[in-house]
C-alpha cells in the first residue's frame, strides 16, 4: 500500500518560515523589553513582609547580645533589627545595614561600648541605637511575631 509523502519544503517555503520566524522572535523580544521599561509592569520577587520570629524572644536575644543583623532579605537587602525598651510589643526599629549613598563593602557595624551603629568605612559616621539617619522600615508585632515591611522604601 502505498504512503502518501507530506508537503514538500521547497527552498523558497523555507525561506519563507524562517524569515516569519526570526520576525515573530525579534517581535517577542522588542516586546519584552519594551513593557520591562515602562511602568506597565511591575516585578517583585519575595514576599512584602519578612517574620523575623517571636517578638518576645527576640526581644530577650537584643537585651542580652545587642540588635541582630539579617542578611540577605528581599532584594539582596541586609537589615539591623534593635529593640529598645521592656515591652516586646513596642519599641521595635528596622533598618538597612548601609549608610546612605554607601559602597557595597560599607556597613554599620553595632559598637556595644558607645551602644552606636558605626559605618565599617567612615567611622566618623555614627548612627543611633534606633537607626536615626539610615534607611528605616516598618516593623510591627502581630500576634507575638515580629514583622518587617521590607519593600517598604522600594519607590521609584
Amino acid at each position: 500500500m502505498p504512503v502518501a509523502s507530506g508537503p514538500k519544503i521547497t527552498p523558497l517555503r523555507a525561506v519563507v518560515y524562517s524569515v516569519i520566524s526570526i520576525g515573530l522572535g525579534v517581535g517577542l523580544v522588542f516586546a519584552v523589553v519594551s513593557l520591562a521599561g515602562s511602568d506597565q509592569i511591575e516585578v517583585k520577587l519575595g514576599d512584602d513582609d519578612f517574620n523575623a520570629g517571636d517578638a518576645e524572644n527576640l526581644a530577650t536575644e537584643i537585651t542580652n547580645r545587642g540588635p541582630v543583623p539579617w542578611a540577605p532579605l528581599s532584594r539582596g537587602r541586609s537589615i539591623w533589627i534593635n529593640h529598645i525598651g521592656g515591652d516586646p510589643e513596642v519599641g521595635w526599629f528596622a533598618f538597612d545595614v548601609q549608610s546612605p549613598g554607601a559602597s557595597g563593602d560599607c556597613v554599620v557595624d553595632w559598637n556595644a561600648k558607645r551602644r552606636l551603629f558605626v559605618d565599617t568605612c567612615d567611622p566618623t559616621l555614627v548612627y543611633s541605637a534606633t537607626g536615626e539617619g539610615l534607611t528605616q522600615f516598618g516593623v510591627w508585632v502581630d500576634d507575638g511575631d515580629l514583622i518587617v515591611d521590607v519593600n517598604a522604601n522600594d519607590g521609584p
